[in-house]
């Protein structure tokens, strides 16, 4: 790579590169049988340049001819943006556990020994489910380098299931779905994706209605996205600089109840999103953001930070909240956002509630006025709660409300476990009372 600096250096006046090697194995099951195993490899890099005062970016899967790399690069800086940041200064990264020798050395046979095993247990809770499943592991490398000296290198794994179960039966399809993506082959939380995936099973035999009105809601921590996805947007340092937050000149304000206290942390030991650096070079951080309800911090990459008069977080990835390839630039994203838990069981939450309905999954996530904190979805996969217990499944119900009135004077509790959501958000359940509640 120092020749490609050197090339760079003599043609623009500032430039950063990132090199991406991955390979991907992907086995996946159809109807509970092996239906493919693929091997995926990539190598690319993006170039981002700076040129007189605007901002040029090209990536090309063709690394070894780096020419045709830096001379789109240039002629996208001509008709750029002004680039009113500069790229990352020279430290040294501190790499927190995401490399495990036991993924890389994980062969195909294993990999379907998980996966078989997964559909196993499942048939054995219930014969006539049909069993959809994924197993994949992922091994790869990233590089930055820039102009100012900058020099990072990281060995990076995942492993990720990904379960699929449904269940047909005269005018119904009930469809369930459970996945984690871990750093560590032992940090995979199989049984527990398949406990979760049997219980709701027998929850769903039964199909209830539910009225339409304000009710009491848990969302379990794989549906908690839905009532979270507002404050993460919020608190996205380019929202608030664009003035779309309503957080914006809020810091040192209790916003929230004080039972919410909310983290972003990219340093996580074995964290999904955990790394050494962000995708700019920028050493990632643990940054509080909310404590005890007061706004603390906002998150930010490079570029917004320069904007808003702030310091960059180490918050730089490629396609931004939840990620993209290498040949997205980067934006604003979450490493690890951490909800700090509560001291009641998601079961005490449960019986605790007259009625409402528990939910785990929504369609359509991100509907509703985000930016105002405002959610509106259809439920895919949720439960009614009836004096504390519950007592079947709700088809065709909808629910709205908003995150901040919500989390603010309407919080019931959290639930005293958090379980990863989405590979970005660690979250226990959560439990408010007002929702909106259409029911079909």
């Amino acid at each position: 790579m120092d020749n490609l600096m050197k090339k760079l250096a003599a043609k623009v006046d500032k430039a950063e590169v990132y090199h991406l090697r991955s390979r991907s194995v992907p086995i996946e099951f159809r109807a509970g049988r092996l239906e493919s195993i693929m091997v995926k490899e990539v190598e690319g890099e993006a170039l981002r340049v700076i040129d007189n005062g605007r901002l040029g970016f090209a990536t090309t899967t063709n690394v070894n001819e780096p020419a045709e790399l830096i001379a789109a690069a240039a002629a996208a800086a001509a008709f750029g943006e002004p680039a009113e940041f500069d790229f990352a200064a020279a430290e040294t990264a501190q790499t927190s556990e995401i490399y495990d020798p036991a993924i890389v050395a994980l062969n195909e046979e294993e990999m379907i020994a998980i996966g078989e095993q997964a559909i196993a247990r499942l048939h054995a809770v219930d014969p006539e489910a049909v069993v959809n499943l994924s197993v994949e592991k992922t091994t790869g490398e990233v590089m930055i380098a820039n102009t100012a000296g900058v020099e990072l290198r990281e060995e990076r794994t995942h492993i990720s299931l990904s379960i699929e179960v449904e269940k047909a039966r005269e005018g119904d399809i009930f469809t369930l779905y459970a996945s984690e993506q871990t750093r560590y082959l032992d940090d995979l939380p199989a049984k527990e994706l398949i406990d979760r995936l049997a219980i709701q099973l027998r929850y769903g035999e039964r199909i209830v209605s539910v009225p339409s009105k304000e009710l009491s809601v848990v969302f379990s921590a794989h549906g908690a996205v839905t009532i979270l996805l507002p404050l993460m947007v919020g608190l996205n340092g380019k929202s608030v600089y664009m003035e779309t937050s309503p957080l914006k000149g809020r810091i040192g304000e209790e916003v929230f109840d004080p039972r919410l206290t909310i983290t972003d942390d990219g340093t996580l030991p074995r964290g999904p999103r955990s790394s050494g650096f962000d995708d700019e070079g920028t050493i990632t951080a643990r940054t509080p953001l909310v404590s005890g309800g007061v706004i603390i911090e906002f998150i930010y990459d490079r570029r917004t930070a320069a904007l808003a008069g702030a310091s960059p977080t180490g918050n730089g990835y490629k396609g931004g909240l939840f990620g993209g390839g290498f040949r997205t630039p980067p934006g604003v994203g979450m490493g690890n956002l951490l909800i700090e838990p509560g001291e009641t069981n998601q079961e005490r939450l449960i019986a605790g509630i007259d009625e409402g309905i528990l939910v785990e999954s929504v369609l359509g996530l991100g509907q509703g006025n985000i930016n105002a904190g405002e959610f509106s979805n259809n439920v895919a996969v949720a439960f009614k709660i009836k004096d504390g217990k519950i007592v079947g499944r709700v088809k065709n119900t909808m629910i709205a409300g908003n995150s901040y009135t919500l989390l603010k004077d309407r919080l019931i509790d959290f639930s005293n476990k958090a379980h990863w959501a989405y590979g970005i958000l660690h979250t226990p359940a959560i439990a408010v009372d007002g929702v909106s509640i259409v029911g079909g």
